[in-house]
Parts: C-alpha cells; sequence; structure tokens
C-alpha cells in the first residue's frame, strides 16, 4: 500500500506561493491491486482492455475514440461542475510507450473547444505535446517516451491554465474560458471523444484536487514522487522548502535564505528552486556549457541543465561565445540546413545566402551479406525480420504476403528517424532491388505515415495512374516520362538502381538507373516525417508487401549529386567509392604452358562468370566466350586460371551473376 508518510509540519509560507483557496485532494488512484480512488470513493473502471499490472493501470493502446482501452469512472467526476468554483489540480505519474498520434493520457468534456479538458502526447503539429483547454495548448516540445513523467496541470475558475513536466514549468498563466464549461460528456484516462487511438504506456497514479497547487506545492510533490503525498515544510519561512536547502547545502543546513546568491550567478536562491528543482544553487554554470545560470535565464533565455538547448549539437556557450550563432535555433539563418551542419562545411550559418555545401556521409548500411545478413555495417541498427521475410544468396527476400505495415518486411532495432536526424543535413535514400511483381500499391519502403507531408515511400506501381511507379512525399510524384517495362512500370525481375535525395526544405530528386526523373522537385520539410512505420517491404497504408529482393539498402546523411549516383551506379551494390572496387587487379601468363592467371576483387560466395575474346567487343556482343560461369569466391581477392590461354593478344571480363 502507498503510505502519506509526514515529513515535517505544515508552516506557512511566503505570500507569493499562496493559492487563492488551498488546494484540497478529492480522488487518488494508486493502483496498488485495483482502481480503488483512496480518497474520493469513485472507483475506476478498466473497459477496452486495460488491465492493472504491478501497482499501475496498463493501457495497450488498443481501440480508438471512446472504445480504447481505457478506464473510467463510476460516477462522474463534473470537472465544471464540482471544481468551477474553486479551480482543479490534474496531478499524475505516467509513461508512454508509444501511443499514436493525437491519443490522449486522458480526458474530461467533450470535443468542442471550451469544453473539454484532456492531454494529449503527441499532436499532429510538429509532433508536439499539449493539453487540450479551449483549443491546444502547446508545449512545444514532445515529452520523451518510455521515461516515467510528473504532470500537473492547474485551471483557475476563470480558466487561467499552468502546466508541470517533471517539476519544470511549461505553460504559465495562459488564458481559457470558465472551468465551470467543461462537461461530463466523456470521462477517461486512456481514451477520448475524438477518433484518436488509446493511449499506450502506463499511469502509476492519478490524483484531481480542488484548488490550485502552487509552484512551491509542486516542487515538493515532485520530490516526494508517486508513492507519498507531499507535505510543504519551511522551518525557517524563507519560501525554500527545509527538503531543498538540505539537499543542496547539507542536512540540517537551513543557514541559507531565499535572497542569498552562494555561486554568485546572479540568481537569487529563491530564483533557482523556482526555475528548477535540478538547477544547482552552489554551481554558478549547472550544465557547464561556458555560460553562467543567471546569463542563460534571464539574458539568452536557454536552458541552463542542457549544454545544447536546440539540439544541433553545439553549446550554447559556443553559439554565443564563437559562431554568434541563436542557442535556440538549430537553423540560425532559416535556410534549412542546421549551424552545426553549414559550420562543419564551412558555410555562414547567418548567411540564407550561403548554404551549405555538406559532403554525403553513410549514415546507415545494409548488405545482406552472409554472416551479417541483417547488420547495419555503419550505423549499427540491425535489421529485424518480420512476418516470413529472409535472407539468402546476399539479398533480403520478401515474398508479398501480407499487407498493411503486418505483411513481410524488415524493420529496425531503433528508429531510424528521418525526420529528426536528418532535417538538418537532407538525406538519400539509396537501393539496388528488384520487383518479382509486386501486387498494385505495394511499396518497396516506407518512412513515415499514409498522410501525405509525413512520409516517404516507393510504390511498385500505382493502381489507376497508368501502372506508373511513383515517390510518396508529401503526395504522390508518379515516374511515368518514359516507358519502363510493362505499361510504364519499372521491368520486372530485373535489378534496378534507384535513388532518391531530399534537401532539408524538402527539395526531392530521383534517379533510377542513373537516369533523373524527378528534378528539383519541392516537397515539405525534412523534419515533418515521423516514426509511425519504418520498414523496408511493408507500407503505413493498407497495401501489399513488397514482392522480390533487396540486394543493398543505404541511407545517407546529405544529399548525393549526379556525379555521386553516376560513381555508386558504375560500383554496384557492393563497393563504396573509395573501397576496393570490383576489378581486375593482375593478369600474368605463363610462357610454359600458355595459361593465364588473373586476379580480381571479390565478395566471399558471390558467384562469377569469366568471359575471353581476342580482340575489344562491347559489353552486349554475343561473341564474348563463356570460359566459366560457376566460379565462386572464398575470399576478397580471387585468382582464376585460364589453361587454354591461345593467341597473342586476349581480352577478358568478369561479371557478377549471382542473382541471374
Amino acid at each position: 500500500m502507498k503510505n502519506i508518510i509526514q515529513l515535517f509540519s505544515f508552516i506557512l509560507f511566503l505570500a507569493p506561493f499562496l493559492p487563492a483557496q488551498d488546494a484540497t485532494l478529492s480522488h487518488r488512484y494508486s493502483f496498488d491491486a485495483d482502481t480503488t480512488d483512496s480518497v474520493g470513493g469513485n472507483t475506476g473502471i478498466l473497459e477496452g482492455g486495460a488491465t492493472i499490472s504491478s501497482g499501475q493501470l496498463t493501457l495497450t493502446g488498443l481501440g480508438s475514440s471512446i472504445d480504447a482501452n481505457r478506464m473510467t469512472f463510476t460516477n462522474p467526476v463534473d470537472i465544471g461542475g464540482n471544481f468551477g468554483t474553486t479551480g482543479v489540480t490534474i496531478e499524475t505519474w505516467y509513461t508512454d510507450t508509444g501511443t499514436g498520434t493525437w491519443g490522449k493520457l486522458f480526458q474530461f468534456g467533450n470535443n468542442a473547444a471550451g469544453q473539454e479538458l484532456a492531454f494529449t502526447h503527441t499532436r499532429g503539429n510538429g509532433q508536439q505535446t499539449g493539453v487540450d483547454r479551449d483549443g491546444a495548448k502547446l508545449l512545444g516540445e514532445q515529452v520523451n517516451q518510455n521515461e516515467e513523467h510528473h504532470l500537473v496541470i492547474t485551471v483557475s475558475p476563470d480558466g487561467n491554465l499552468n502546466t508541470w513536466i517533471d517539476g519544470v514549468q511549461k505553460l504559465i498563466d495562459l488564458d481559457t474560458n470558465e472551468l465551470a464549461n467543461v462537461s461530463t460528456d466523456f470521462e477517461a484516462i486512456g481514451a477520448t471523444s475524438w477518433g484518436d487511438p488509446g493511449m499506450t504506456g502506463s499511469v502509476n497514479e492519478f490524483r484531481i484536487y480542488e484548488g490550485e497547487l502552487t509552484s512551491l506545492e509542486v516542487a515538493a510533490s515532485t520530490e516526494a514522487g508517486p508513492e507519498e503525498l507531499f507535505v510543504v515544510s519551511d522551518s525557517d519561512g524563507d519560501g525554500l522548502p527545509d527538503t531543498w536547502e538540505e539537499k543542496w547545502f547539507g542536512e540540517n543546513n537551513l543557514s541559507q535564505g531565499a535572497n542569498d546568491d552562494p555561486d554568485s550567478d546572479n540568481l537569487t536562491n529563491l530564483e533557482e528552486f523556482t526555475f528548477n528543482l535540478n538547477l544547482n544553487p552552489n554551481k554558478a554554470d549547472t550544465d557547464e556549457d561556458d555560460l553562467n545560470d543567471g546569463r542563460e535565464i534571464n539574458e539568452e533565455k536557454t536552458d541552463p541543465l542542457l549544454k545544447d538547448s536546440d539540439n544541433d549539437s553545439l553549446t550554447d556557450g559556443d553559439e554565443i561565445l564563437v559562431h554568434l550563432t541563436n542557442p535556440l535555433s538549430k537553423d540560425s539563418d532559416g535556410d534549412f540546413y542546421f549551424d552545426n551542419v553549414e559550420i562543419k562545411n564551412n558555410s555562414d550559418p547567418n548567411d540564407a545566402n550561403d548554404p551549405s555545401s555538406a559532403t554525403p556521409t553513410l549514415a546507415h548500411r545494409w548488405s545482406f551479406n552472409t554472416g551479417e545478413e541483417l547488420t547495419d555495417s555503419v550505423g549499427g541498427n540491425t535489421g529485424v525480420l518480420r512476418e516470413t521475410a529472409s535472407v539468402s544468396d546476399n539479398q533480403l527476400q520478401l515474398d508479398g504476403v501480407g499487407t498493411g505495415p503486418t505483411a513481410s518486411s524488415m524493420g529496425f532495432t531503433s528508429p531510424v528517424d528521418l525526420g529528426s536526424n536528418f532535417s538538418g543535413s537532407g538525406f538519400t535514400i539509396e537501393t539496388w532491388y528488384t520487383d518479382s511483381g509486386t501486387a498494385i500499391w505495394g511499396k518497396l519502403f516506407t518512412f513515415g505515415t499514409s498522410s501525405a507531408g509525413q512520409e516517404i515511400a516507393w510504390t511498385n506501381e500505382r493502381g489507376g495512374n497508368d501502372q506508373a511507379p511513383g515517390l510518396d512525399r508529401n503526395g504522390a510524384k508518379e515516374i511515368s516520362s518514359i516507358p519502363f517495362g510493362t505499361g510504364d512500370r519499372l521491368s520486372l525481375d530485373e535489378e534496378h538502381h534507384l535513388v532518391v535525395s531530399v534537401e532539408p526544405d524538402g527539395t526531392t530528386n530521383l534517379w533510377i538507373d542513373g537516369t533523373k526523373e524527378i528534378s528539383e522537385l519541392p516537397t515539405n520539410p525534412v523534419s515533418n516525417i515521423v516514426t509511425n512505420t519504418e520498414s523496408i517491404g511493408s507500407t503505413a497504408w493498407g497495401d501489399p508487401g513488397h514482392f522480390g529482393s533487396v540486394n543493398e539498402f543505404r541511407i545517407w546523411e546529405g544529399t548525393l549529386t549526379e556525379d555521386d549516383v553516376t560513381v555508386n551506379l558504375a560500383a554496384g551494390p557492393d563497393f563504396l567509392p573509395g573501397e576496393k572496387e570490383f576489378a581486375i587487379t593482375s593478369i600474368t601468363r605463363n610462357p610454359s604452358n600458355n595459361s593465364v592467371i588473373i586476379t580480381f576483387n571479390s565478395i566471399v560466395g558471390r558467384r562469377y562468370r569469366i568471359d575471353r575474346s581476342p580482340e575489344l567487343l562491347s559489353a552486349d556482343s554475343p561473341l564474348w566466350l563463356d570460359i566459366d560461369d560457376e566460379f565462386v569466391a572464398t575470399s576478397e581477392l580471387s585468382t582464376f586460371t585460364d589453361p587454354t590461354a591461345l593467341g597473342k593478344r586476349l581480352f577478358y571480363r568478369i561479371k557478377d551473376i549471382t542473382n541471374q
């Protein structure tokens, strides 16, 4: 049983923290073994697959809207009626393990703006978390998944809204309409009255207070955690909780006052405490980014607990003191190239007319070679086979079984997250693949959702569009400028080289077998691509899986140029620029028996054909003599002996025929 522990006696503190009415706990769900409301007696009701496990309400994301897995209440909570004249506080400790976009932690009311109080994990507004109260109130970020968070939302009778995450205030004194307007149409933890997915995750504790918690009380509750009810104690009446003073200045040490500044960072103890419980009053530069805490809070508006407030890999100190860039913007000059990318490539991050000339670097590479079938040899993001997908003959084999996200495919151990990881540099997807007859609308790969603007995918054959293949990037981009095979579809059972590059602002280029089929096509920014579906072989739509194989799949940080594509196509799927190319390295002749010894770069396990001619022929000439079409490489450097090499002048060629 979770205990109420009285750590200290309650003492009045400074007036700025006093609420209009002291908050009183009205409902408490601790989920120790059931859905008991230990304070208000309003027992919870489990519906739609929700369960109690390990002292938490467990929600699996099953269903959508009002039928999603959820906990409802025996009697109406009635936020508007019961708390409309006193104000309300909702406090909870919860974990979101991957709730779908627009899915909610809780909702009281209906889906009419002004009649609702809800919390949305991930909104379609740039994936931000937000409070639903008289419309969307966005937090400016998405709260991290797979971590327990402490959420506190207070609303006064006249609608003044405040919100804290893990003790840090995210929304301050926002005006909404009167709290009494919140209706009783729908009340649940885990589901919504909108047509949104149910919550995926868990709730450790859920509390509803009559009245509004103060900043000091929120801080004390954050410190106490979900197992205990907080009790604020300020023995010396200086506005600093005893627990906070003892944490930073030592046990039983209450000598510091609210207006003292022991670390000389131009923040008083009270200001440090109020900003964040983890801000160190004994250390002028808590995050060690070469800017003291006072300057970060009062002047730069950066986060004194983060070295890199805008997450562009440049510390706040370096941005302000060295590069003169904006530490609150990844892209100071608004040219869609992140500051760190421009600095790395000697471009001016403060001049939109001096864009980055970033050299693409390989971020991920799956070659499906024997012994390393699913290995990402560059990025370490191991592939995961789904359903009946397999690897053989150094290729990913996809049989087209299944539809939508559950089709046979390869996923990834960790999110690739094109939208976040490549938004400042752009990216290129490069692959060698074979389509053996994928059904209409089936896709080779998908990253994102089925919503235009949040996706990048390749469709082998689009239905009703003259069977043209197409790129899905902010809507359909058909490829039908030249006849490829059947209709305008790429030839089946033939390996193709596909390259798609997308610049940070969404400008897209695409090549098929070295021919540019999309040129400088505007789409929306890379940052809009989401992680809902990431797959080779399946889709976020309800479409069939890819039927065929993938020889090599690469993702580059940055965008390949026309010359890059030409070089890569010539090198083939097994070699990167700068690596040993597939080539004959030496030819020697033994005059004693007229044999010729040929040495060439090779890949273990692959099959090669060796041809000979007394004169130089074109590549497609039928006059080449096949002298061995069963040569299997056993090392990276192979040797072949032609015992009947007659003639003064001979030409040889070697071809990888593993997949023919």
